[in-house]
């Protein structure tokens, strides 16, 4: 949506003091996906031709599968994950979303025994910590006068909603528990849940919806590929799995199903379902819809960083 220029103004306003996207949303009762847009239209008729021929030049682009941070879990494959983002240091950064796991929210196992001792607030807070541990090491080396300041990308995951549906469903909580207790958007460029983000040519996204159902669509790598017709890296779906396809003008389509980067097993899966990829994906000279893929394991970025021997 297009506001008008006193919209526009204010919008830019709030956002130079530090307003979230979300409160200005509520404040001016517009969209909060109107306000993001706004801000990147904004951002992207601002770019000097400099920057806009750099689009055009191959990225190097790190996707990091679901994380699901939650209590009781250590921490310690975010921090290896922090190390690979300062020695690699890609151009952009994308999380899939489900960076949070929130157990506490969950509907699974409501009212089994599993559920009890679950607290909201601690879910939020492990996340926190996680995301401070994992930009760590970036963080540091910028300290150190390095210049790496990479884009960053957040698609939010369906575990990310699970905090947006609490006021949705219990409308005493509205104003109260949102997004914006996460505090993404210090570090980061945040999409809404299930809108595909542009990079490079390639689309990321949680997952792809069907739609017609709103659901993950089912099949494989290339078969979501086909059914699609662009270059995508998804999450959600605790695989990998990989995809390739030729186009009819003589270019490349890719297509990426990875979704864990955690190291912990999953209690509801079982063992065979938890016998899947871990680990993160480097695209390098991503342009124009194709990259050169290469998937890291969680265990093999653990020992880089010596916590496994």
């Amino acid at each position: 949506m297009k506001y008008n220029q006193k919209t526009t103004a204010t919008i830019v306003k709030m956002k130079e003091l530090g307003h979230s996207s979300r409160t200005i949303a509520t404040m001016l009762n517009v969209s909060k996906s109107g306000v993001n847009d706004a801000l990147a239209r904004l951002a992207i008729e601002a770019w000097p031709e400099s920057k806009k021929k750099e689009e055009n030049t191959p990225k190097d682009i790190l996707f990091i599968p679901d994380c699901q941070v939650k209590p009781d879990e250590k921490l310690d494959y975010l921090t290896a994950i922090g190390h690979f983002i300062s020695e690699q240091k890609p151009d952009i950064i994308v999380s899939a979303g489900d960076f949070w796991d929130f157990p506490s929210l969950s509907s699974y196992d409501k009212g089994k025994t599993s559920f009890e001792g679950r607290r909201l607030k601690d879910d939020i807070e492990v996340g926190k910590i996680g995301m401070q541990r994992m930009l760590a090491p970036m963080r540091f080396i910028q300290k150190m006068g390095v210049d790496y300041n990479p884009r960053m990308v957040f698609t939010l995951g369906n575990h990310e909603q699970r905090i947006a549906r609490v006021p949705e469903n219990n409308s005493e909580f509205e104003g109260f528990i949102g997004y914006d207790l996460l505090e993404l958007e210090k570090d980061w460029e945040v999409h809404d849940f299930l809108k595909p983000v542009e990079i490079q040519g390639i689309y990321f996204v949680h997952y792809l919806a069907n739609p017609m159902t709103g659901k993950p669509y089912g099949g494989s790598a290339l078969n979501q590929l086909k059914a699609v017709g662009k270059s995508f890296v998804v999450g959600h779906k605790q695989t990998l799995d990989v995809a390739f396809r030729p186009t009819i003008d003589g270019k490349m389509q890719l297509g990426i199903v990875a979704g864990a980067s955690y190291p912990f097993d999953e209690g509801y899966k079982g063992y065979q379902g938890n016998t899947h990829f871990r680990g993160v994906v480097m695209l390098k000279n991503a342009i124009d819809g194709f990259a050169e893929p290469s998937f890291i394991s969680t265990d093999t970025l653990l020992k880089d960083a010596g916590f496994l021997l």
